[in-house]
């Protein structure tokens, strides 16, 4: 049996759409990006009332540690919830958080809202439980981060 003959025009058309067709597949596959997965995370802050200003450490998903200014523009909203914004600032970028804490209870809520540097990805929440101690405030974060 004579097999077809096919111009080379034909056979580079050929070509092509099978590398096409194969560089489709690989992307399928391949699909698209995602988040890493999220990690625990533990930031221990202290923080002097007045200045607002004081130092931090984490471990876990982060590991840096640095000095933070806490704007003194908290605010406290409905329900008693004292609303504040941490700016961190470490070795590897900043990161900036925000925290709701209800007024007389020691447990809190807090999220990452904005990071620079290694941090411009970062994205966590958790929960804080901090005490007063002499016009010093210690705050524990604990919760889980992960990097788009």
């Amino acid at each position: 049996m004579k097999m077809p003959r096919f111009s080379v025009r034909s056979r580079i058309a050929a070509a092509a759409v099978a590398a096409a067709l194969a560089g489709g597949a690989t992307l399928a596959a391949a699909g698209p990006a995602s988040a890493s997965t999220s990690v625990p995370v533990t930031i221990q802050c202290t923080v002097i009332i007045g200045p607002f200003t004081g130092t931090w450490t984490a471990s876990g998903g982060i590991s840096d540690s640095g000095t933070l200014v806490q704007p003194v523009d908290f605010r406290v909203g409905q329900g008693r919830v004292v609303h504040l914004m941490r700016v961190m600032t470490g070795s590897k970028g900043t990161i900036t958080l925000v925290e709701d804490n209800l007024i007389g209870t020691p447990v809190g809520h807090w999220a990452v809202i904005a990071g620079t540097g290694a941090y411009a990805e970062l994205h966590g929440d958790g929960t804080s439980s901090g005490v007063v101690v002499n016009g010093v405030v210690t705050d524990t974060l604990t919760g889980t981060v992960h990097y788009d």
